[in-house]
């Protein structure tokens, strides 16, 4: 519990200090408001609704993703599981806290374990393998921007891009071969039974293996659908889309000469892919810092720490304080499982 205090301590100390450099510094947020008239507000309002069109998208594959496998389940849990999923994500290291808090949230409104558990990795999966392609798009799109970064910054990209196809190809096997599942769930039980962090293992293990049984029948409905599997990919698209539009709504925003908008895509997209493993809740100081490799060519020394401040309450603080109501919804469940 120590731990975990201080650790919530360090993060919170690490993002004020963050936010007051970039905020407070010399050509900071606040000597840029200093002049209003810089800004078109309009193109601000265009990042915050592009957020919203992320967030609703979301929120829309989950509902996809859930009715596929039982037709049932309604759009007003489906969205509140989306919901809870983006504020958990942002709020945990790596975004590891959303599926589970999903799945708690689902199964507290009478869904099974494992169809919300197929539903979201199947979710994932699509998002891995769009991102993949997304990012192998944008480097065959820009080569001779590749190529002129630093040494360092193409490790951390193919770091970055690597870890994405680890993960893609560990959800494919999961997904696809069950033999594989069941030996992963038993060794992990196995081993937390012997160094006693559980009780009634073989009962748990039971219980789990009921749940793999109903994931891998419910991953067969989503392979029986082409059209579903296009549909799905296609919105994640629009998603990641939007998602990497927010920096060239701000660029417009802050009246700069004119850059085309494949560029502000492709400094997001390598910001995401940099910036996106690293195990800190929003990827605190490694988006900044991606950020100001990769925009600062188009923003300028002038602009570049306001604008990060600017993507990062659209893109990170916004989705908190919008989803932060949704996240109680989990304790409230069970007290009203027809939520």
């Amino acid at each position: 519990m120590k731990k975990k205090f201080l650790s919530k301590i360090f993060l919170i100390f690490l993002l004020i200090i963050i936010f007051a450099y970039l905020c407070f510094s010399d050509n900071g947020l606040i000597d840029f408001i200093k002049n209003p008239s810089r800004l078109n507000l309009n193109w601000l309002l265009l990042g915050f609704l592009c957020q919203i069109a992320n967030i609703i998208i979301d929120a829309t594959l989950t509902h996809k993703f859930l009715s596929n496998i039982n037709p049932k389940i309604s759009f007003k849990n489906a969205l509140i599981c989306g919901l809870i999923g983006q504020f958990y994500c942002a709020v945990t290291p790596s975004a590891s806290g959303g599926q589970p808090m999903q799945i708690y949230a689902m199964s507290q409104r009478n869904i099974k374990a494992g169809i919300t558990t197929s539903a979201l990795v199947q979710k994932f999966l699509i998002y891995q393998i769009s991102l993949v392609i997304y990012f192998a798009t944008i480097i065959i799109l820009k080569t001779d921007y590749i190529s002129s970064l630093n040494p360092a910054v193409h490790l951390i990209l193919i770091v970055g891009f690597l870890i994405q196809v680890l993960c893609m190809v560990v959800l494919i096997i999961f997904s696809l071969n069950k033999s594989s599942t069941e030996k992963i769930i038993n060794v992990f039980y196995k081993l937390l039974n012997k160094l006693k962090f559980i009780k009634n293992s073989e009962e748990k293990i039971q219980k789990i293996q009921h749940h793999v049984n109903l994931f891998h029948q419910s991953n067969s409905y989503l392979l029986k659908s082409k059209k579903f599997v296009l549909e799905v990919f296609m919105l994640t698209f629009i998603q990641l889309t939007f998602i990497f539009l927010i920096p060239y709504c701000v660029y417009k925003s802050f009246s700069l000469p004119n850059h085309p908008i494949i560029d502000l895509i492709s400094a997001q997209t390598f910001v995401t892919m940099a910036s996106s493993f690293f195990p800190i809740p929003g990827a605190s100081g490694a988006a900044e810092g991606a950020s100001s490799i990769f925009l600062s060519p188009y923003f300028g020394e002038t602009t570049i720490k306001s604008a990060i401040v600017v993507c990062r309450i659209i893109n990170y603080y916004f989705t908190i304080i919008a989803t932060a109501p949704f996240a109680k919804l989990t304790k409230q469940a069970k007290k009203n499982p027809s939520l």
